[in-house]
């Protein structure tokens, strides 16, 4: 088993950089074809200057998001780079592809970094019409290349026959909504990022309703993959998260930090109609990004142990 703690870090890192994407490039997206006249997203004709008509508080949150996926994904590539020892098999993975998830992920990942780039360029500089057209076109495509990344990184480990932990449908759809519920955390640290903050507040409201449906979402697929996990072996190696040597970083790491905290405040500020400080909304999010890192470390842990 190859499987250490660089893998876990490049599983962490390279999920959350796509679900950061996708994330901002949809609201980016929504706000360049949107009619709606909704005032948190100025109407824009066709997408056509978008850069310029959009929100200055829109603009410093997609500045410093881009950019914190940006450094996500970066560090990820060179943790798995250096997982692997030899960075010419990355390289070699391009000169003979394959139809292998390892191949198609290479792919996905490479193209999803180029997508990743232009739209941080965008974000900084001040283009023409006809790169901000070029930018609109390097989201869309980077937001689906992002799905695939994010559920390319369940797929690697569902794909190793050895580990009956990971063998399940559901794990792919974990990674997908973890990574999703991540890229929130870190768009929530940019609106705490943004110099106008007042300005930043409504998004509060928006990203609080997505993440919460996420986590719901998440916690029926890590229930999901725990049945059907422990049904397809009769050693229930499920049970190594639940009660085993990762059940504290399970319980505390993941449910407590990635599940219940960031559901309560979020819950708690829905009901009550109004937004919480931004101490709280980084706290929120550093938790978040923290169950995410938990929820990757336990089952590659979990999983390397019960295989050997």
């Amino acid at each position: 088993m190859a499987f250490g703690e660089l893998i876990v870090w490049y599983l962490f890192l390279g999920g959350t950089a796509a679900g950061s994407f996708a994330v901002l490039s949809v609201i980016d997206l929504y706000t360049a074809f949107s009619h709606a006249g909704d005032p948190c997203f100025p109407r824009m004709p066709l997408g056509c200057q978008r850069h310029r008509l959009r929100s200055t508080t829109q603009g410093r949150i997609a500045r410093t998001g881009y950019s914190i996926a940006f450094v996500m994904l970066v560090v990820g590539m060179l943790c798995l780079l250096a997982d692997l020892g030899r960075p010419e098999v990355f390289y070699l993975l391009f000169l003979y592809p394959t139809s292998s998830f390892v191949s198609i992920g290479t792919f996905a990942l490479s193209l999803f970094a180029v997508c990743l780039t232009i739209a941080l360029a965008e974000s900084v500089l001040t283009l023409g019409p006809v790169g901000e057209k070029v930018s609109l076109v390097a989201k869309a495509f980077g937001a689906a290349l992002a799905v695939v990344v994010m559920i390319y990184t369940g797929l690697l480990l569902e794909n190793v026959v050895a580990v009956s932990l990971w063998r399940s449908a559901w794990l792919p759809v974990l990674f997908l909504l973890s990574a999703l519920s991540c890229g929130c955390g870190v768009v929530f640290l940019s609106v705490c990022l943004c110099e106008n903050y007042t300005g930043a507040l409504r998004w509060f409201r928006g990203l609080s309703l997505v993440d919460a449906a996420l986590i719901v979402l998440e916690v029926l697929a890590v229930a999901a993959c725990a049945i059907t996990v422990n049904a397809a072996s009769a050693d229930r190696p499920f049970d190594a998260l639940l009660v085993g040597e990762q059940s504290c970083a399970f319980w505390f790491g993941f449910v407590g930090c990635g599940i219940l905290a960031p559901l309560a405040i979020e819950v708690s500020a829905l009901v009550a109609r109004r937004t919480h400080r931004s101490s709280v909304i980084a706290v929120m999010a550093v938790l978040i990004l923290a169950g995410g890192l938990s929820l990757r470390f336990v089952l590659v842990s979990a999983g390397v142990q019960t295989a050997t």
